[in-house]
């Protein structure tokens, strides 16, 4: 009689990344919809994040429809790049008029979203892990070299739609920060700062 199976199985190094991956996404919906700290730097390094993973993930959709079609597939270069940069292109004006900015206690700016924009996001980006898990199964959830055996037709056409999806939301998310910093920029000034001091006599 055979043992079932444990925990430890199911969970491997792969799925490990992608739940690393939810979570992380999960907590910065979280903090937004609260109220996130402002910093230019964590809003550069989250975007530069989910562009290395829309490459990646992209990447093995690519190489299966390679696979498949051959150099035909290159004809999806142009919607893979062309969704999130007009995601990004039409969400940053929006989200510039929307967002709150707080000073709270410790002098540091904070900005709220509404809750259904970083909402979207998560939801577009579970969507493309659920997807890719429920094709390629835990180990090609993460971009492994060789990539997993082609899927078939249906499966393929299936990943490239959640990749648009995924594209998306990158470009929802790019938007999301351009409008967050442009936003903060026109701030007033700090009304609680001191006047500047006066210039120093001459002579």
């Amino acid at each position: 009689m055979s043992a079932a199976p444990s925990v430890s199985s199911f969970l491997t190094p792969e799925l490990l990344v992608v739940l690393l991956l939810v979570l992380i996404v999960v907590r910065r919906t979280v903090r937004q919809v609260q109220g996130a700290p402002f910093s230019v730097t964590r809003l550069v390094v989250f975007a530069a994040v989910y562009v290395l993973l829309f490459v990646a993930l992209a990447s093995a959709t690519l190489l299966a429809s390679v696979a498949t079609w051959g150099t035909d597939a290159e004809a999806l270069l142009l919607p893979y790049g062309a969704v999130p940069v007009l995601a990004a292109f039409f969400a940053a004006p929006y989200v510039e008029r929307v967002v709150q900015f707080e000073r709270r206690e410790d002098g540091q700016w904070y900005y709220r979203l509404s809750w259904h924009i970083p909402v979207l996001f998560l939801a577009l980006f579970l969507t493309r892990v659920v997807a890719e898990l429920a094709v390629f199964g835990p180990s090609g959830a993460v971009p492994s070299f060789p990539p997993p055996p082609p899927p078939s037709t249906a499966a393929l056409y299936v990943l490239i739609a959640v990749d648009l999806l995924f594209g998306l939301s990158l470009g929802l998310m790019t938007g999301r920060g351009l409008g967050v910093v442009r936003a903060h920029r026109a701030l007033p000034a700090d009304p609680a700062a001191p006047p500047p001091s006066p210039p120093l006599p001459s002579g």
